[in-house]
């Protein structure tokens, strides 16, 4: 699906928070795979390099949170190129080992590059209620998130491990010469999101660190259904709408995001511009 060696432009598709819902009406189910086989057919069209999948890929019922996983993926995978997925907080109704093995992923945070940008994927469930914490000090920083109020159990942190990982992928992009874009389900900034969808627990810190940098350009994340924008020390923080809000926002349901000539522009699936930012 690649352009040729002398078409400089990257140019990916981009979903998140779909929600995969198996109901006991089979229409309604059918309803959005067809919606789904529809973003294939856009991304298609578009000739994209890769898929990008922001999290929250199910629902996750009790009762069918397997099922949806298998309906969801049984529309993903015809997808003809590569898939980056991103662990949500309902992706994690069904066990960690599970939904990674199911999804092809190596680790949860990791990193890629493609051509002159590096993507630095995040891992916003590493510290949760729904992950044992693999350190004493995790453990604590859990506990002390947890003990606050105002901060929602459904949603996560970065761990240590994964901060000092960030820190020097950062480090190297800088060496390197690269453009990053960073990459997390949850909105790194309270003005992109609201009380009720809620944020990276310690996004300020997350925050701090990647607006040191002057390699990062761009964040991009879900979550927070409606979508939402902000420029931020340089930098743009995108946070794409749910396709399951598609119905609320029909002026998206999925996009294409391409990087060419220090810019960025997001299309949605009428290839209508809803971004085009300056990445210097």
């Amino acid at each position: 699906m690649s352009r040729s060696d002398n078409d400089q432009m990257v140019r990916f598709g981009i979903i998140t928070d779909i929600h995969f819902l198996s109901e006991s009406e089979a229409a309604s189910t059918m309803e959005t795979s067809a919606d789904l086989l529809s973003c294939m057919h856009c991304w298609q069209r578009n000739n994209v390099d890769f898929l990008l999948q922001l999290g929250d890929l199910i629902n996750g019922t009790d009762a069918h949170k397997n099922e949806e996983l298998a309906e969801v993926l049984a529309v993903l995978n015809t997808f003809p190129g590569t898939i980056r997925h991103v662990l949500g907080n309902h992706c994690l109704a069904i066990p960690h080992r599970e939904m990674m093995a199911a999804l092809g992923m190596q680790r949860a945070f990791y990193t890629f590059a493609e051509q002159e940008y590096r993507f630095i994927v995040l891992d916003g469930m590493d510290l949760s209620v729904l992950r044992e914490p693999e350190t004493e000090e995790d453990r604590q920083t859990l506990e002390r998130f947890l003990s606050r109020p105002e901060l929602h159990t459904y949603c996560g942190a970065v761990g240590l491990k994964q901060k000092k990982w960030l820190k020097g992928e950062l480090e190297k992009a800088e060496q390197a010469g690269e453009k990053v874009i960073i990459i997390c389900h949850f909105p790194l900034l309270p003005e992109t999101t609201d009380p009720k969808h809620g944020l990276l627990w310690n996004h300020s810190e997350i925050t701090d660190l990647i607006t040191s940098f002057s390699a990062v350009k761009a964040c991009l994340s879900g979550h927070y259904h409606f979508g939402s924008y902000a420029l931020h020390k340089a930098i743009h923080f995108v946070v794409m709408p749910a396709f399951m809000n598609r119905r609320v926002h029909p002026h998206f349901t999925c996009g294409t995001v391409e990087l060419q000539n220090n810019r960025m522009t997001i299309r949605n699936q009428l290839d209508e511009a809803l971004y085009d930012l300056p990445l210097n």
